[in-house]
């Protein structure tokens, strides 16, 4: 897997670039002081796959299990050239189950090196049987540089989904949740050929600790095809299968063509044209340790929407 892991290393620094990066731990809103707060990022799309960014507060609907509730806060980015303040943790499979690619890392590299903003903080980590922490949050592009060059092909199973809890966990634990007043969007770019084979942790839990946390996961995937009779078909892996980036608001992107510059360029104007949405569930529902269903209407025909979460699981009152 390093070879091509190290192949998308110029590229992660790309997402980077277009990115703001965090300099300071913020200071702690009001907004985040208030307990039970919802909050979900929420991504729309017409019918041609463009994305719908001109709706307002009103154009929303949220409904905690069937039911409209009031919207509390909602952010939207009508600046194009900006983005939100990000939290991001790099997961690299260094299994050794993925080819090499260095020419494709270096090409992105010279692409958008320039284009580094200081808005984001961000964190990188390997996984075969085991995860290794390269680099925890940081804002420096060379102690990110040093990190993805820390990478090697060290060989052994792969624990996917272990990684990405890791990667859940470095995120709650220790990057910063806002930052001069605004939420750090919290984010999970895994690089992978999608298949699992020694992780202990729970797919269903590893979903719910990610809605819980307000993680969404991206996983750029290097596809495995086979033949058949209507020409070649790609391999359905168990990420595939485990619904874990389609359930916190992600997207999969397979690697076609080598074109690694293509997939985080994608990655980064998605984060860009997402809304925040927050609301209060009922009273009742804050702390009886039930779990609750989450869906957003809009209020305009021919529109497809992602977001974040699709559960609350609200705390057991003790």
């Amino acid at each position: 897997m390093f070879g091509r892991a190290r192949a998308v290393i110029p590229s992660l620094i790309l997402i980077g670039s277009l990115i703001p990066v965090v300099l300071a731990r913020p200071q702690r809103s009001a907004i985040e002081l208030e307990s039970g707060l919802v909050t979900i990022d929420v991504t729309v799309m017409n019918e041609e796959g463009e994305y719908v960014t001109d709706l307002d507060r009103e154009d929303f609907t949220i409904l905690h299990d069937g039911f409209p509730r009031p919207i509390a806060f909602f952010e939207t980015q009508r600046d194009r050239t900006l983005t939100r303040p990000l939290a991001v943790v790099f997961a690299l499979d260094v299994s050794g189950s993925l080819g090499n690619q260095i020419a494709d890392q270096q090409y992105a590299a010279r692409q958008f090196v320039h284009l580094v903003q200081e808005n984001s903080l961000f964190a990188v980590i390997g996984f075969n049987d085991r995860v290794h922490i390269y680099q925890r949050f940081t804002s420096n592009p060379r102690k990110l540089q040093q990190a993805f060059a820390r990478a090697r092909n060290i060989g052994g199973r792969t624990r996917l989904y272990d990684a990405i809890n890791r990667a859940i966990t470095m995120l709650v634990r220790e990057a910063p949740r806002r930052f001069r007043g605004r939420r750090l969007r919290r984010v999970v770019v895994v690089i992978t050929d999608g298949f699992d084979y020694t992780s202990v942790v729970d797919r269903e839990e590893l979903i719910r600790r990610a809605n819980n946390a307000g993680v969404t996961i991206y996983s750029v995937t290097l596809p495995s095809y086979v033949l058949s009779v209507s020409g070649k078909r790609r391999v359905p892996t168990l990420l595939d299968a485990s619904g874990i980036v389609a359930r916190t608001g992600g997207i999969d992107f397979p690697v076609e063509e080598r074109n690694f510059a293509r997939i985080f360029r994608a990655i980064a104007e998605e984060i860009r044209a997402s809304y925040v949405l927050s609301y209060y569930p009922p009273p009742a529902d804050l702390s009886d340790g039930q779990t609750h269903r989450i869906k957003i209407i809009i209020n305009r025909p021919g529109v497809k929407v992602r977001q974040s979460r699709y559960e609350y699981t609200a705390p057991q009152r003790r």
